[in-house]
């Protein structure tokens, strides 16, 4: 009598048991469902033309011969030449710095055997440095700058100027704002391609701002870009 009883509080417990296995797996499948929201991620550019703020320009010049006041003379006089033409050209005598000279002694350097020494022994090199907002006034000044071998100016290297956009600042927020809203036209267009419905935005990462030349004829005119790279829902 006692043996039917206890049969049926262990069918009882098993049904329990086995209620809750049941509902334990459909809140899983339920929980996983919502977690596994299907995701895009999409990359939204924005690119702006802009001019070079700043412009930096390097003008040197050497002097040689075996006489070092005369060196000294020789560069003092071509210094002069390189400011005044510099002052003709536009800018400002504030925006100019003489750099220090360097010197060789070519006597004292390795040479080939039976090889003479050179007829000059000392080779003296000198600069004058322009930095100036007056971008649009480098390249006449440039396409000028063989005026000055005419004044006895012995001009070293190629002398050609760096063109600077230092305003990045100014123009951040709006290249991200434009960005993000490519972003998001992409992920609309994606959706309606698929036959979906776009959800929330997950996330969103900034990459970095590149200023590259805008070509190599303009290079006082700058490209700037940004990438956003955004995640959205789908369902």
């Amino acid at each position: 009598m006692t043996s039917r009883p206890i049969s049926l509080v262990i069918s009882a417990v098993l049904i329990a048991l086995g209620l809750a296995s049941a509902g334990y797996f459909i809140g899983e499948g339920i929980s996983g469902r919502r977690a596994g929201n299907r995701i895009i991620s999409v990359k939204g550019l924005s690119e702006k033309e802009v001019p070079a703020s700043v412009a930096t320009w390097t003008i040197g010049y050497t002097a040689t011969g075996n006489d070092l006041g005369e060196i000294n003379r020789k560069l003092a006089d071509s210094t002069k030449a390189v400011l005044a033409f510099l002052k003709d050209a536009g800018f400002a005598e504030t925006d100019m710095s003489v750099q220090p000279p360097s010197l060789r002694d070519t006597s004292m350097e390795v040479r080939e055997k039976d090889t003479p020494p050179p007829p000059e022994r000392y080779r003296a090199e000198q600069s004058v440095l322009l930095r100036t907002a007056k971008v649009d006034a480098i390249k006449p000044a440039l396409a000028s700058a063989s005026n000055l071998m005419v004044s006895g100016v012995l001009l070293s290297g190629k002398a050609e100027p760096n063109y600077i956009f230092n305003e990045l600042n100014e123009i951040k927020p709006a290249m991200i704002q434009e960005a993000t809203k490519n972003a998001r036209i992409a992920a609309e267009q994606f959706s309606r391609d698929s036959q979906t419905t776009l959800g929330k935005l997950r996330n969103a990462t900034q990459g970095w701002f590149q200023v590259e030349n805008r070509d190599a004829a303009t290079p006082e005119r700058k490209i700037v870009r940004v990438v956003v790279d955004v995640e959205y829902e789908i369902n």
